[in-house]
């Protein structure tokens, strides 16, 4: 399963190192992600069909097949078959969660009080995680919010951010003072990222101030990178308290983001990080003071750039999944 971009970025990431890694994706969606192969399971006439489906492609495959890096709890196999067959060939198996796969509610909202969660099914999060440590040792998450979550079940845990390939997103110059400032949300779960409090705290601001507000939503990835590029604040989510893509993209191009960053993660982040954190209690003031101080944009936004080039460049993140897949 594609995961904000992820699986592509990693895999061409191997590739430039000489690697031979495909990815294959069961779940295209209107954001267009670019995938070496892809299955629509949806295609199918029934759940079965796909099911039997996934496993004639791991049946040819399996063999010549060295690592398998698995995405969001998902494997090759719509049923799980191939995991118990993977261990007892012995394959290297990574098992990378990324975030509503693994969110308990329970154990989120101590992190964060304003988390929403897409699954309130607690129990079957914790089962699906014990089936599938049963048969895969190693583990990757992007930070240490998503390690609460997945740190009693596997027994080699690993965090590494998520990447970027800095070549697609070119820092953009500061755009004339001429112009009204641009404020963009583009949420792909408006009740994950808070969009709600966000449009209160614009239909305020806009009783008094003079600046474009653009809501992106229904649009392909290519397409809302375009939008990006003329934005001069993002809007990413202020619920959760961990930053995800749409900030480290927005952060690659220069731009000052608006994310909330809860307590518990503001002590494992990096001290340079430039994001504005904002929540429901304060997203309209956060905002506001923006508008008011247009002139700390620019360094904001190279702040970004630079905090984003060190720590979420796939071509500095690929030597790692490399040495994590020849780890016996």
């Amino acid at each position: 399963m594609e995961i904000a971009n992820q699986m592509h970025i990693i895999v061409e990431g191997l590739k430039k190192v000489g690697e031979d890694a495909k990815a294959i994706n069961y779940y295209p969606n209107y954001l267009g992600y670019k995938s070496d192969m892809v299955m629509n399971i949806k295609s199918f006439s029934s759940i079965l069909e796909a099911n039997e489906a996934t496993k004639l492609l791991a049946s040819r495959i399996i063999a010549d097949v060295d690592v398998f890096h698995y995405h969001f709890g998902t494997s090759l196999t719509l049923d799980g078959s191939d995991l118990p067959l993977l261990k007892e060939l012995n394959k290297k198996v990574v098992m990378h969660h990324w975030g509503s796969d693994v969110r308990i509610y329970s154990q989120a909202v101590k992190l964060s009080p304003f988390v929403n969660v897409k699954c309130l099914k607690e129990d079957a999060i914790k089962r699906r995680l014990e089936q599938l440590a049963k048969y895969i040792d190693t583990c990757i998450v992007s930070d240490y919010e998503l390690y609460e979550y997945v740190k009693d079940y596997y027994s080699n845990l690993v965090i590494i951010p998520q990447a970027i390939d800095l070549n697609e997103f070119n820092q953009i110059e500061e755009p004339s003072k001429n112009k009204k400032i641009t404020i963009v949300h583009a949420p792909t779960s408006p009740e994950i990222k808070g969009t709600i409090h966000i449009l209160q705290a614009i239909e305020m601001l806009q009783s008094k101030y003079d600046f474009d507000f653009k809501l992106i939503q229904g649009i392909s990835y290519e397409e809302a990178k375009k939008t990006y590029v003329n934005a001069d604040i993002i809007i990413d989510q202020i619920l959760i308290g961990s930053y995800g893509l749409c900030s480290i993209e927005n952060m690659s191009f220069g731009k000052p983001v608006v994310c909330y960053i809860s307590d518990f993660m503001q002590e494992k982040y990096p001290r340079e990080l430039p994001i504005i954190s904002a929540n429901p209690t304060n997203i309209k003031e956060k905002i506001e003071f923006l508008l008011n101080n247009r002139d700390c944009l620019s360094d904001i936004g190279m702040k970004s750039r630079k905090y984003a080039k060190k720590h979420h460049d796939i071509n500095k993140l690929s030597r790692r999944f490399i040495e994590l897949y020849q780890v016996d």
